[in-house]
């Protein structure tokens, strides 16, 4: 029998979701069955499987979470458990970009995404539940801002794959404190993590999606000239995780800044003298790339 399907897509700051991932099922040696998942994208998704029907069948892999790497790959293998009964499959599914397996080796330092000697005030991000007088402070980790007097070059703040490019926004207000139609492009790193820079000047980006990006690279222009706080830029970090709910969401990680004055969580607003030292641009390099680094400076 055929599955039921339905694609289920999570939203983040009101991106917009296109479905990338689409299974199949395969019915394999000895009565078994395969579900295949096509990644159309160009970086990992976790997909959550919840079977709906699974009937004389038995899982001999990780049937909760599983990986979709682009392109076609298979990712469950559901064994026939009684060879005179019959078999029977439903399930849905849902998913969400990165990579929910994958585990950081070492604590990750980013550059702060400005030029080499640009003053920034860097201020950790509040929820925008808070804009709306809770009786209570939301106190949820939501990313950092960094502030900077001129208009300069952003550039990206640790190594990765651009996973997603918005850059065809224009403001029509001034004195903006929030906007959820913010430019941004995002970065998917090895470590199953992405990363999303916001406030970004439209049509200015200098990367390509699929493209490998390194600390220090230009990614686009500045803006925020029509924000109450100026010209700035906005971080966040975040991994797939499963929660309370059973769902697949996004968990927002802290992030740790190298600056002139040492490496900060940006907890309070400081006042940061924006640097690129070299093992910070190299830490997640691969041999080859560190080489080929080396050979250029």
């Amino acid at each position: 029998m055929r599955p039921f399907i339905i694609i289920l897509c999570s939203f983040f700051f009101g991106q917009i979701c296109v479905a990338q991932i689409t299974m199949e099922t395969v019915r394999g040696e000895e009565g078994s069955m395969e579900l295949y998942a096509t990644n159309t994208g160009n970086v990992p998704y976790t997909i959550l499987i919840d079977y709906t029907e699974l009937t004389n069948l038995n899982s001999i892999s990780n049937t909760g979470i599983v990986i979709a790497r682009p392109g076609k790959s298979k990712v469950v293998t559901l064994k026939r458990v009684t060879e005179s009964q019959s078999t029977n499959l439903r399930y849905t599914y849902s998913f969400i970009k990165g990579d929910y397996s994958r585990k950081s080796k070492d604590e990750t330092v980013y550059l702060i995404p400005l030029q080499e000697g640009t003053v920034a005030t860097g201020i950790r991000m509040t929820h925008i539940e808070n804009r709306h007088q809770p009786r209570e402070e939301n106190t949820d980790y939501v990313g950092v801002s960094f502030r900077f007097g001129l208009p300069t070059e952003v550039v990206a703040p640790r190594k990765g794959v651009v996973s997603e490019i918005s850059m065809d926004k224009y403001a029509d207000k001034n004195n903006l404190d929030f906007d959820r139609g913010e430019n941004f492009i995002e970065l998917f790193h090895e470590d199953g993590s992405l990363t999303k820079i916001m406030v970004l000047s439209p049509g200015s980006e200098k990367v390509k999606l699929g493209q490998v990006v390194f600390p220090g690279d230009v990614i686009a222009e500045s803006a925020g000239e029509d924000y109450n706080s100026g010209f700035h830029v906005r971080l966040a970090n975040m991994k797939p995780v499963k929660d309370g709910t059973a769902k697949l969401n996004y968990e927002m990680t802290p992030m740790k800044f190298i600056s002139k004055e040492g490496v900060s969580d940006i907890s309070e607003m400081q006042e940061l003298v924006v640097v690129h030292p070299e093992e910070v641009v190299t830490a997640e390099m691969s041999k080859k790339e560190k080489k080929t680094y080396e050979a250029g400076n």
